[in-house]
Protein backbone atom coordinates (compact mmCIF):
# COMPACT_ATOMS: atom_id res chain seq x y z
CA UNK A 1 0.00 0.00 0.00
CA UNK A 2 1.20 3.69 -0.51
CA UNK A 3 1.79 5.28 2.51
CA UNK A 4 -1.21 7.66 1.66
CA UNK A 5 -3.84 4.64 1.85
CA UNK A 6 -2.19 3.41 5.27
CA UNK A 7 -2.73 6.52 6.70
CA UNK A 8 -5.81 6.38 5.77
CA UNK A 9 -6.69 3.54 7.48
CA UNK A 10 -10.13 4.23 9.52
CA UNK A 11 -9.91 0.90 11.50
CA UNK A 12 -9.01 -2.61 11.38
CA UNK A 13 -10.65 -5.59 12.37
CA UNK A 14 -8.14 -9.07 13.26
CA UNK A 15 -9.46 -11.88 12.44
CA UNK A 16 -7.33 -14.51 14.50
CA UNK A 17 -8.42 -18.22 13.08
CA UNK A 18 -7.77 -17.74 9.29
CA UNK A 19 -4.62 -15.21 9.67
CA UNK A 20 -5.73 -12.26 8.04
CA UNK A 21 -6.61 -8.54 8.91
CA UNK A 22 -9.40 -6.93 7.46
CA UNK A 23 -8.44 -3.36 7.02
CA UNK A 24 -11.22 -0.34 6.93
CA UNK A 25 -10.84 2.50 4.64
CA UNK A 26 -13.18 5.48 3.90
CA UNK A 27 -16.59 5.13 2.65
CA UNK A 28 -16.37 1.42 4.58
CA UNK A 29 -14.25 0.07 2.24
CA UNK A 30 -12.13 -2.96 3.44
CA UNK A 31 -9.73 -4.98 1.76
CA UNK A 32 -8.35 -8.54 3.58
CA UNK A 33 -4.36 -8.60 4.07
CA UNK A 34 -2.45 -11.61 5.19
CA UNK A 35 -0.54 -11.14 8.71
CA UNK A 36 1.77 -13.53 10.15
CA UNK A 37 1.55 -13.93 14.14
CA UNK A 38 3.52 -11.99 15.47
CA UNK A 39 2.14 -9.12 13.29
CA UNK A 40 -1.43 -9.72 14.62
CA UNK A 41 0.32 -9.89 18.30
CA UNK A 42 1.56 -6.37 17.48
CA UNK A 43 -1.59 -5.38 16.17
CA UNK A 44 -3.48 -6.42 18.82
CA UNK A 45 -1.48 -4.67 21.15
CA UNK A 46 -1.79 -1.48 19.08
CA UNK A 47 -5.13 -1.42 18.97
CA UNK A 48 -5.23 -2.04 22.73
CA UNK A 49 -3.06 1.45 23.19
CA UNK A 50 -5.44 3.73 20.76
CA UNK A 51 -8.50 2.46 22.88
CA UNK A 52 -6.89 3.74 26.39
CA UNK A 53 -6.62 6.86 23.91
CA UNK A 54 -9.21 9.25 24.73
CA UNK A 55 -10.27 11.75 21.86
CA UNK A 56 -8.58 10.33 19.43
CA UNK A 57 -10.68 9.72 15.73
CA UNK A 58 -7.95 8.11 13.36
CA UNK A 59 -6.77 4.86 13.42
CA UNK A 60 -2.94 5.83 13.49
CA UNK A 61 -1.57 8.20 16.00
CA UNK A 62 1.81 9.75 16.18
CA UNK A 63 3.61 9.81 19.81
CA UNK A 64 1.62 12.73 20.95
CA UNK A 65 -1.51 11.09 20.29
CA UNK A 66 -2.24 13.30 17.04
CA UNK A 67 -3.01 12.12 13.08
CA UNK A 68 -0.06 10.31 11.82
CA UNK A 69 0.88 12.07 8.57
CA UNK A 70 2.63 10.27 5.75
CA UNK A 71 5.79 12.58 6.34
CA UNK A 72 5.95 10.94 9.83
CA UNK A 73 5.45 7.68 8.54
CA UNK A 74 8.34 8.06 5.78
CA UNK A 75 10.48 9.39 8.83
CA UNK A 76 9.80 6.19 11.17
CA UNK A 77 10.09 3.66 8.14
CA UNK A 78 13.71 5.61 7.33
CA UNK A 79 14.90 5.45 11.17
CA UNK A 80 13.81 1.50 11.32
CA UNK A 81 16.04 1.34 8.55
CA UNK A 82 18.80 3.35 9.69
CA UNK A 83 18.48 1.42 13.02
CA UNK A 84 18.59 -2.17 11.37
CA UNK A 85 21.64 -0.76 8.94
CA UNK A 86 19.43 -0.91 5.69
CA UNK A 87 20.00 1.60 3.09
CA UNK A 88 17.49 4.57 3.09
CA UNK A 89 14.47 3.91 0.64
CA UNK A 90 10.81 5.41 -0.05
CA UNK A 91 7.76 3.77 0.35
CA UNK A 92 7.13 3.31 -3.24
CA UNK A 93 10.56 1.60 -3.63
CA UNK A 94 9.51 -0.79 -0.96
CA UNK A 95 6.56 -1.88 -2.55
CA UNK A 96 8.18 -2.11 -6.02
CA UNK A 97 10.87 -4.39 -4.79
CA UNK A 98 8.14 -6.27 -2.92
CA UNK A 99 6.92 -7.31 -6.30
CA UNK A 100 10.00 -8.02 -7.82
CA UNK A 101 10.56 -10.53 -4.76
CA UNK A 102 7.67 -12.09 -4.97
CA UNK A 103 8.00 -12.40 -9.03
CA UNK A 104 11.37 -14.04 -8.22
CA UNK A 105 10.08 -16.45 -6.31
CA UNK A 106 7.62 -17.77 -8.74
CA UNK A 107 4.42 -15.66 -8.14
CA UNK A 108 2.08 -15.51 -11.50
CA UNK A 109 1.25 -12.36 -12.82
CA UNK A 110 -1.89 -12.06 -12.05
CA UNK A 111 -1.04 -12.50 -8.38
CA UNK A 112 1.43 -9.50 -8.59
CA UNK A 113 -1.39 -7.60 -10.10
CA UNK A 114 -3.48 -8.01 -7.36
CA UNK A 115 -0.67 -7.25 -5.12
CA UNK A 116 -0.01 -3.78 -6.43
CA UNK A 117 -3.63 -3.52 -7.55
CA UNK A 118 -2.55 -3.04 -11.47
CA UNK A 119 -5.28 -3.10 -13.86
CA UNK A 120 -2.67 -3.62 -16.51
CA UNK A 121 0.03 -5.39 -17.19
CA UNK A 122 2.31 -2.76 -18.54
CA UNK A 123 2.41 -0.97 -15.71
CA UNK A 124 4.53 -4.42 -13.67
CA UNK A 125 7.22 -3.89 -16.77
CA UNK A 126 8.85 -0.97 -15.06
CA UNK A 127 8.90 -3.19 -11.69
CA UNK A 128 10.48 -6.50 -13.10
CA UNK A 129 13.92 -7.84 -13.95
CA UNK A 130 14.37 -7.65 -17.55
CA UNK A 131 13.21 -11.09 -18.24
CA UNK A 132 9.60 -9.40 -17.44
CA UNK A 133 8.89 -9.24 -21.81
CA UNK A 134 9.50 -13.53 -21.71
CA UNK A 135 7.10 -14.04 -18.82
CA UNK A 136 4.32 -11.73 -20.31
CA UNK A 137 4.61 -13.44 -23.79
CA UNK A 138 4.30 -16.56 -22.35
CA UNK A 139 1.41 -14.76 -20.65
CA UNK A 140 -0.11 -13.96 -23.76
CA UNK A 141 0.61 -17.09 -25.46
CA UNK A 142 -1.55 -19.29 -22.95
CA UNK A 143 -4.79 -16.72 -22.12
CA UNK A 144 -7.88 -17.82 -23.81
CA UNK A 145 -8.35 -14.37 -25.88
CA UNK A 146 -4.58 -15.04 -27.74
CA UNK A 147 -4.22 -15.38 -31.42
CA UNK A 148 -1.46 -17.59 -30.62
CA UNK A 149 -3.31 -19.92 -28.79
CA UNK A 150 -6.53 -20.27 -31.23
CA UNK A 151 -4.34 -20.96 -34.46
CA UNK A 152 -3.18 -24.05 -32.62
Amino acid sequence: MSLTKIVNIKSATPELDEGRVRLYFQNSRYRDYPFSQPALNILKSYLKLIDSIEGHNTFWINKNAKALSTTQLQNLLNKYFEAHDLPAINANELRDLSVQHFSQEGADIRSLQALRQFKQLRRLQSLNEPDFSHLQKSFKQKHLRSTVLKET
